[in-house]
């Protein structure tokens, strides 16, 4: 009689258990569920900072006058005029090596910087402000209209 009930103990534990194991099986398929979900939202995540980074590269290659401006600069009055003279010698110098580059590079113009100028040209604004804002010299802007990109 022991033996017997030892027995439907055992069956009765064991279908208990597959019993339960269905239950663990659809913990285990949430949890994938949840992992996926998460590993998809990360991507997007990436995707978006990597087209934010392309788009602050971009704005910084165009615009390649930007300058911090710094506020703990002391005003020239109070400077010693051999101070003065050097500042405007290596401001001087500096405008001289602009020139001297601009005119040295004859470089082909890029096509997104070209449609970038027809874009602002179509909308009105001056060849000097488009000069500006494209990073190219007037003569290059009035080159860029009047080939219509080509």
């Amino acid at each position: 009689m022991k033996l017997l009930d030892l027995s439907i103990l055992l069956m009765s534990i064991g279908i208990i258990l597959i019993i339960l194991s269905f239950f663990f099986k659809n913990s285990s398929k949430k949890i994938e569920k949840d992992v996926e979900e998460l590993s998809i939202s990360i991507f997007q995540e990436t995707n978006n900072l990597k087209r934010r980074l392309k788009i602050v590269e971009e704005e910084l290659l165009l615009e390649p006058e930007f300058q911090v401006k710094s506020t703990s600069a002391p005003s020239q009055k109070g400077q010693n005029p051999k101070v003065q003279q050097v500042m405007q010698a290596v401001q001087q110098a500096a405008q001289a090596s602009k020139i001297a580059q601009t005119t040295t590079q004859v470089k082909p113009i890029h096509q997104i910087i070209v449609s970038q100028v027809l874009e602002l040209n179509k909308q009105g604004l001056s060849v000097a402000d488009i000069s500006i804002r494209s990073n190219l010299t007037e003569e290059q802007v009035r080159q860029v209209i009047a080939n219509g990109g080509r």
